[in-house]
């Protein structure tokens, strides 16, 4: 399980997180929402590692990640993280990049991860491809199969889907729901969209001002009454009418 309570972080001079709790079971994911500019982001970081803060708990199993210790290592080595901006190397192939991943392996167990890993992320018929010539949702996934290449007790995800379209989105979505159903960790999902991970999710998570103004599973966040709740309510529901609309024309 992986536990996160920011009590207090002051982000800019006029802007904070505050009381920010979360909890996350093995094999779910918990999907943050806001919009840009409302913390997401940074409580990604502070999560990550790679934003320093003293009064905050991040903790996989009991186990606290946010000592003065692991604090000189930029990324907590227990996570897997897959930031917004993704850092490939372009111009290697998609096989050479999976290779430098396991190059402390056997022979045999490269082999085996590279092959078994370009079958599960549908990444065969590009593994010749140089990073630079794929497509966003090719490296997407490259992308999330580096982040769960280690050992590791969570995964991150900051706004995956923000340069996919639609095709992109279904295939990516398919894919980390398995990865995430197999490897069994909690997963921490940032996003700016509701639509996008509506059929991901276990738990959903409203950030509004650097505070959570809401968290609950799906159930609870269609009969919760707050505000901010009913406007997503009705956003989706004029987004599902305009859908039925189009398929009526």
């Amino acid at each position: 399980m992986l536990e996160i309570q920011i009590n207090h972080h002051q982000v800019t001079s006029h802007f904070a997180l505050n009381h920010i709790q979360m909890k996350v079971k093995a094999g779910e994911i918990f999907a943050l929402i806001g919009k840009s500019g409302s913390g997401k982001s940074t409580i990604a970081n502070i999560v990550v590692g790679q934003t320093i803060t003293k009064d905050a708990s991040i903790q996989i199993n009991g186990k606290e990640l946010n000592t003065e210790s692991d604090r000189l290592i930029k990324l907590f080595k227990e996570v897997g993280y897959v930031p917004q901006n993704l850092h490939l190397m372009p111009h290697h192939t998609v096989e050479e990049y999976i290779q430098r991943l396991v190059q402390k392996r056997s022979v045999q167990e490269q082999e085996k991860f590279i092959q078994k890993n370009l079958k599960r992320f549908r990444l065969k018929n590009a593994k010749k491809t140089k990073i630079q010539h794929l497509s966003g949702g090719e490296r997407q996934k490259l992308a999330l199969l580096e982040a769960i290449s280690k050992p590791i007790g969570i995964l991150v995800l900051d706004e995956p889907f923000s340069q996919l379209d639609t095709e992109q989105k279904l295939e990516f979505s398919s894919i980390f729901k398995q990865v995430i159903e197999e490897e069994k960790i909690p997963c921490l999902l940032i996003s700016h969209d509701l639509l996008d991970i509506l059929s991901l999710s276990q738990q959903v998570g409203i950030l509004h001002q650097g505070k959570i103004i809401f968290q609950g599973n799906w159930t609870q966040f269609k009969k919760s009454k707050n505000r901010f709740v009913l406007q997503l309510q009705h956003a989706m529901q004029a987004w599902k009418q305009k859908v039925d609309n189009l398929f009526e024309a």
